[in-house]
């Protein structure tokens, strides 16, 4: 105890600190995009099949309503609530069976450059796509 009241303690504590610190700090930055990563792909999750049931409604008698509908939410549900993502491209496929809302896009990160250098280009692309099936009651009553 007399030595740290003295002022003559060995410089440990200085040096431990300087070599945990960045670890430290890595690591919450990690964890913080990771946690916008997770919260960006819940988001294009839920807007891809929202977008899709949207577009699957019984309402559209052809498939050229139903692809304009899905088209639009799909654009308009994700419009300022992705964090991490960047390039995001969005695909609705329509067919009499079902509507098929996609998006891929590119995961924005610190580091990103260095990390693609190292494991590839592909890696921090994210692609979510959802289907659902079309309801078939207005062309099926207008046939009776």
């Amino acid at each position: 105890m007399r030595r740290c009241l003295s002022g003559k303690t060995a410089g440990y504590f200085t040096v431990e600190a300087a070599l945990l610190l960045p670890f430290v700090m890595m690591s919450i930055v990690f964890m913080i995009f990771l946690s916008f990563f997770c919260y960006d792909r819940c988001i294009l999750e839920q807007c891809a099949y929202a977008a899709a049931l949207r577009g699957s409604s019984s309402r559209f008698e052809n498939t050229q309503e139903a692809y304009e509908e899905a088209a639009g939410a799909a654009e308009s549900l994700i419009e300022k609530k992705l964090f991490a993502i960047r390039k995001v491209s969005t695909t609705v496929r329509v067919s009499a069976v079902a509507v098929t809302v996609s998006y891929k896009c590119e995961v924005n990160m610190p580091g990103d450059c260095w990390l693609r250098g190292i494991v590839g280009e592909d890696v921090l692309c994210m692609e979510v796509s959802k289907k659902v099936l079309r309801n078939k009651t207005i062309a099926v009553l207008r046939q009776r």
